[in-house]
């Protein structure tokens, strides 16, 4: 027998090998495949590999699947995995990963245990362990940290037994090795095991929200790599976070002789394990960093859970506390489709210009009104950080360092525009940018699929001039430098834009410009005519710091005009200092009735690349806040004012003989046409629609009360322009009404055919004679150089009630011009003549006869001839 014992020996080793070997698996799906290798049996056509990760597949009319793979170890067995969980657990949406299961249907009755990943409840989204006795489930150990209370959790869970019975089981909330220890329990109910398997319960919105890789079940894997440290970062100027790349053990890593600073600093007065993350150890010291200074941490002794110990490490730190402009929003994908190349989400890119790392922990980005904290999280000095919710950042990670803001939705950035902004923990404001869809300067990638980036980062300030879409063929650059990078600094001085009183003690002060937000805050810097002096107090328009509200101890006297002129150092947040002199004056306003404001020009077809304007103007002696004054159109059929636009939301005082122009984009007006009044522009969010053939402005009140009202055709502008695209179309006379035909014209060749925002070029004030009827000017030349170029026939008479007909004769005593024919005149007016003959012709050279013949209520006709030149070049 003992000559056998050899052989017998030997194959009975060969027979346990092939059972050894399957006893224990491992599975990462890079194989892109889950039938073989190992082979997973049970819902196999719910499930797919995506991204080489195994993810359910699932369908609505399901809600609940399962698969299972050979597994008969459980003794001084380990077991590792990662799942990712695209939703909140609850009782009706969770996982069940069986480490142990005596059959292959984890539907039906089993022995076994299984980790449970969340119930219903805000305060159980947990690790659970349960014990499962044919269909009798018990919970035998619950963890001890809220792990996947977000919408995109991931998770490592690794859990040890050894052959008595005991159960640990540690996580990581981030889906790495950093593992907290979670809770262990003694039950050796079920001693073995034929499979492990994952159980998927689901509602139908979540029938693919789960994902898993990364299995290994087998001998329990002993650590040999000592920790080292991964990041150090100041939390304050008196303590320090000393993050290492794995969970340490407490004796050694809260030991404070195994850390010292230099610069005399040297060991801390405490070193705190962080309760949920093991591997974070918190140092606090009685000497104060100081600010933009660089020191070093020299650590040692430091142990794993293993017992490895650390190799002695010197790393280099600073100290900064960072200034506003000093992280940027310098990149904004806003509309990520149709894709270009890069991933289909919304991300905004950070930017640190300074030399030094900044710890962005507790920092809160602010889309619109909603406000989302920054998660741990720091960025390198002069690098980049890419923000996004959950999804965006796991495809976005390839680019560069990215960070999730939890809470963020995949639509916060709205396509048109939003503002974003950036705080410190101190709800300071580090940067903030209302971006708008103009700033592509591009109408194709306005569509979507391309970034908005900065081209110069030293100025934040810039706005539409310092932003355009990006020209990376992949439709951004997140991560990396912007494609647009250019040197393009603010050199222009701000101005006092106007000023407005917002209550009986205060007025709101507009600026050009962001300014900067020390000097805007400063009452020193303002001063109010009439004795009112320094304000109180000079409260920002935060986060834009374009505007200041200055609050006085006495109210305004409502008679009185004042003026408010910049006294201090202010500058814009470039640096520019404040224009010299610069003012604006204000009062209490007063509303607007008819004819008080009228439209004094319109730019209705306007040249190919620019905007339509309307100009208004103040007849009156009223100073008027056009934040109560609206435009619109006229549908004539069911006389209703149709796209009704506010003007001036925040308020903007219009004072009398006061020009001011209404347009979309003053820029490109400017561009457009020479002005002598820049400033004299309204930058309104939307104007109404008008036709490039004709249509209807009308300025009403809130009430749609009608102030003035202009029913315009082409047909208006000046005869013999071939074409009137870019023409803008000028009234004569702000006297005379807007429905007066003869009272308008096309703007002069002269002046580039429009004057927005100054006098118009065709504009004359025609004074009557003694006589009923007079003309002026006496030699006309009808040639559009805004010189002369209509005859004006003024009439005043002591009552109404005339009726009027008026023919124009040339030498030879032949009708060229019906001008008026049987029209009720009131007591005084202007009728204008442009030249052009009834056949729609320029009139020649030469001589003309005006002949009027007037009859009154009574009968009594008296009839009056006046002549006049028509001139121009021969």
């Amino acid at each position: 027998m003992l000559t056998f014992r050899p052989v017998i020996i030997c194959l009975f080793i060969l027979l346990l090998t092939p059972l050894f070997i399957l006893a224990q698996f491992s599975d990462d799906f890079s194989d892109g495949d889950f039938t073989h290798k190992p082979t997973w049996i049970g819902d196999t056509s719910l499930y797919r590999i995506d991204n080489f990760q195994l993810r359910l597949n699932s369908s609505a009319d399901i809600d609940s699947t399962f698969l299972v793979t050979p597994s008969s170890v459980v003794h001084n067995t380990e077991w590792n995995f990662w799942v990712r969980l695209a939703f909140t657990p609850s009782d009706n949406n969770h996982p069940k990963i069986y480490l142990v299961s005596n059959s292959s249907n984890l539907r039906g009755p089993l022995n076994g245990y299984y980790i449970q990943v969340g119930k219903t409840g805000g305060d159980n989204k947990r690790i659970y362990m349960f014990r499962q006795d044919g269909v009798t489930r018990t919970e035998i150990m619950a963890g001890a940290d809220n792990l996947s209370n977000t919408t995109n959790n991931q998770l490592r869970i690794r859990v040890l037994r050894n052959n008595t019975g005991v159960w640990e089981i540690f996580a990581d909330s981030q889906g790495g090795n950093l593992f907290a220890f979670q809770g262990s329990v003694n039950d050796a109910a079920h001693t073995n095991t034929s499979f492990f398997g994952v159980f998927c319960k689901y509602t139908s919105s979540n029938a693919t929200r789960f994902y898993f890789d990364d299995f290994y079940v087998g001998q329990i894997v002993v650590d040999t790599i000592p920790p080292a440290i991964t990041s150090v970062n100041p939390s304050s100027n008196l303590s320090l976070e000393v993050l290492f790349s794995e969970s340490v053990e407490t004796a050694s890593s809260t030991n404070i002789a195994n850390y010292s600073i230099s610069q005399g600093i040297g060991n801390p007065l405490s070193a705190i394990q962080d309760m949920s993350n093991p591997a974070l150890i918190v140092l606090q010291f009685d000497q104060a960093f100081v600010n933009g200074e660089f020191y070093s941490i020299s650590v040692q002794g430091i142990k794993d859970f293993s017992g490895n110990i650390m190799e002695p490490a010197t790393i280099d730190f600073s100290f900064y506390t960072a200034q506003p402009f000093d992280v940027i929003i310098n990149e904004i994908m806003a509309d990520p489709s149709p894709e270009v190349e890069l991933p289909p989400h919304e991300y905004i890119e950070l930017y640190n210009t300074t030399p030094f790392v900044i710890n962005l922990t507790g920092w809160i980005f602010e889309h619109g009104t909603t406000q989302r904290e920054m998660p741990n999280i720091s960025i390198g000095a002069n690098d980049y950080l890419i923000l996004g919710n959950d999804a965006a950042i796991l495809e976005l990670d390839q680019y560069g360092h990215v960070a999730a803001i939890p809470g963020l939705s995949a639509t916060a950035l709205t396509n048109a525009g939003s503002t974003l902004s950036l705080f410190d923990q101190a709800r300071t404001i580090i940067h903030s940018v209302t971006y708008s869809d103009e700033w592509y300067q591009n109408s194709s990638k306005k569509e979507g699929g391309w970034s908005l980036e900065m081209i110069d980062p030293l100025n934040p300030c810039g706005e539409k001039e310092n932003w355009i879409a990006s020209k990376d063929l992949r439709g951004g650059t997140p991560g990396s430098e912007n494609s647009v990078k250019a040197d393009n600094p603010d050199t222009e001085a701000p101005w006092v834009n106007r000023a407005a009183i917002s209550n009986i003690n205060a007025v709101r002060v507009f600026f050009s410009e962001k300014m900067d937000q020390d000097g805007i805050a400063n009452p020193a810097n303002y001063e109010v005519s009439h004795g009112m002096g320094n304000p109180l107090y000079a409260i920002p328009d935060e986060p834009r710091f374009d505007a200041v509200n200055l609050l006085f101890p006495i109210p305004f006297d409502q008679e009185t005009i004042f003026e408010v002129s910049i006294k201090g150092p202010l500058n814009d947040c470039a640096g520019n200092p404040i224009e010299a002199g610069s003012k604006a004056r204000f009062a209490f306003p007063e509303y607007a009735e008819i004819n008080d404001l009228v439209i004094n020009e319109i730019l209705f077809n306007p040249p190919t690349g620019g905007v339509e304007y309307v100009e208004i103007y103040n007849r009156s002696q009223k100073i008027i806040d056009l934040k109560n004054v609206r435009l619109s159109t006229q549908d004539t059929i069911l006389d209703q004012l149709t796209s009704v636009r506010e003007i001036a939301p925040a308020g903007y005082l219009i004072f009398p003989e006061d020009y001011i122009v209404l347009t979309t984009d003053p820029g490109l007006v400017k561009k457009s046409f020479q002005t002598t009044n820049p400033r004299g522009f309204i930058k309104m969010a939307s104007i109404p629609q008008f036709s490039n053939t004709s249509g209807i402005a009308v300025l009403c009140d809130p009430n749609e009360t009608i102030i003035d009202r202009l029913v315009y055709h082409e047909d208006m502008h000046f005869p013999l322009l071939n074409n009137v695209k870019g023409v803008a179309l000028e009234r004569i006379d702000f006297n005379r009404f807007s429905d007066d035909l003869t009272n308008w014209l096309s703007a002069s060749s002269s002046v580039g055919y429009g004057t927005p925002g100054y006098r118009n070029s065709q504009f004359m004030i025609v004074q009557a004679g003694e006589e009923p009827f007079s003309i002026d000017p006496e030699i006309f030349s009808p040639d559009n150089d805004g010189h002369n170029d209509l005859l004006n026939i003024s009439y005043n008479f002591p009552e109404p009630g005339h009726v009027a007909t008026i023919m124009i004769y040339d030498a030879n005593g032949r009708l060229v011009r019906r001008l008026v024919q049987n029209l009720l005149l009131g007591s005084s007016g202007v009728f204008s003549w442009n030249g052009i003959t009834d056949n729609n012709e320029k009139a020649s050279i030469g001589y003309y006869l005006v002949f009027i013949e007037v009859f009154d209520l009574d009968g009594n006709i008296k009839q009056y001839k006046k002549t006049a030149v028509l001139g121009g070049r021969l």
